[in-house]
């Protein structure tokens, strides 16, 4: 569940525009890391290990650390609420919760659920959970009971192909269900299976002010959600050897296999 490919987060919308930036270095992280994160505060979260987490400002300093080793390999973060931070265990099929500073404050087990393995989760914005159930083939948002509060249909009547999700955010009253074989799945906060986008070979993206941002062939695209046009950004300190990149406003985020490059961005 856990992409190592190149992802894109936050974005300021002038940057959807192809508008001219410098790139300015900022600092080095030497870090070889599994996976990298931001929040919608410039703030970077980096998977070390199998089991822990690193939180980072958004100048590259490191503020705290997380560490759980009972609970087997970390499977997934979500930081969409930075005060309220999604972890995932597959193996033990529980969801921790930590606060700003990377500290325990809830505990969630996700196996009365009967879901032999959750493929794509995601923190609802009411703080209950999104969960695709592929055994009967449903987006389900679950309570800290694990009651079903909201079910969508049957998706397999629906849909060409079977689905094989790697991606789930809700943004602005609208789900976002990501399978690379058919696109982006968008959903009401009732479950409302609406359209799918058809973006095909996504690992990552993220929704922001009205675009969905991603990379495709290794160039940096942005896709409106109400015009329908694709763009792409030039991004000149785009390189063959890296492994992930993240955006968050006027921070670019780089990582390859043995560090993450902080880099600023500014209108020229």
């Amino acid at each position: 569940m856990v992409p190592l490919l190149f992802l894109l987060l936050f974005s300021c919308s002038t940057i959807a525009y192809a508008q001219e930036y410098s790139f300015k270095e900022l600092k080095s992280i030497p870090k070889a890391s599994r996976w990298i994160e931001v929040d919608k505060m410039k703030q970077l979260y980096l998977i070390e290990n199998s089991h822990t987490l690193l939180k980072y400002s958004p100048d590259g300093e490191l503020l705290y650390q997380f560490n759980e080793n009972g609970l087997g390999e970390m499977s997934y973060v979500d930081v969409s609420n930075p005060f309220r931070i999604l972890v995932y265990y597959n193996d033990y099929a529980t969801v921790l919760f930590l606060d700003r500073t990377l500290s325990e404050i809830q505990r969630h087990d996700l196996s009365d659920l009967d879901i032999p393995e959750v493929r794509a989760l995601a923190t609802a914005s009411d703080n209950n959970i999104w969960v695709f159930d592929n055994n009967t083939y449903t987006l389900k948002k679950v309570n800290g009971q694990n009651e079903v509060v909201t079910e969508s249909p049957d998706l397999s009547l629906l849909l060409s192909d079977l689905l094989d999700p790697n991606r789930l955010i809700e943004v602005n009253n609208r789900v976002y269900l990501n399978s690379p074989n058919l696109g982006i799945l968008v959903f009401d906060i009732f479950g409302n299976y609406i359209k799918t986008i058809e973006i095909l070979d996504l690992d990552y993206f993220q929704v922001y002010e009205g675009q969905i941002f991603y990379v495709e062939d290794k160039k940096f695209k942005t896709y409106h959600l109400l015009s329908f046009l694709t763009k792409e950004i030039k991004m000149p300190v785009i390189e063959e050897k890296l492994e992930q990149l993240c955006i968050a406003q006027e921070r670019l985020y780089i990582k390859y296999s043995n560090k993450i490059d902080v880099i600023t961005l500014k209108k020229k």
